[in-house]
């Protein structure tokens, strides 16, 4: 009875030690065209080298209203939890840029209070 119960265990146990096969591939993906553009306004430079590799103009401009302390967090789980390569220096400048635009529509050239 113990060899019955062994045999199918040290063959699982076995298993557990072997590494899956990966191979990789190359692949592309076609994205399909963003009608929409950034408004000009303070900012919108840094939003457009660190953001816009992943997140589509329009994308980034539905976004709901949060506030500034949202902003902030919502763009360190990008760099710490998605590994974002954002510069640190160009986040209050990100931020800013995203307050203005959902502040109001167009261009986001005016000042956001602090």
């Amino acid at each position: 009875m113990r060899a019955a119960l062994f045999l199918p265990l040290a063959l699982l146990l076995a298993a557990c030690g072997a590494a899956p096969r990966v191979e990789f591939a190359d692949a592309s993906i076609t994205l399909p065209d963003d009608p929409g553009d950034l408004p000009e306004g303070p900012g919108r430079d840094a939003v457009i080298e660190n953001c816009t590799a992943c997140h589509s103009p329009s994308t980034m401009l539905q976004q709901p209203k949060i506030s500034r302390e949202k902003w902030e967090a919502t763009v360190k789980k990008m760099v710490t939890l998605y590994k974002a390569p954002v510069d640190e220096k160009a986040v209050p400048q990100i931020v800013d840029y995203l307050l203005a635009a959902q502040a109001g529509e167009g261009d986001v050239s005016r000042e956001t209070p602090r």
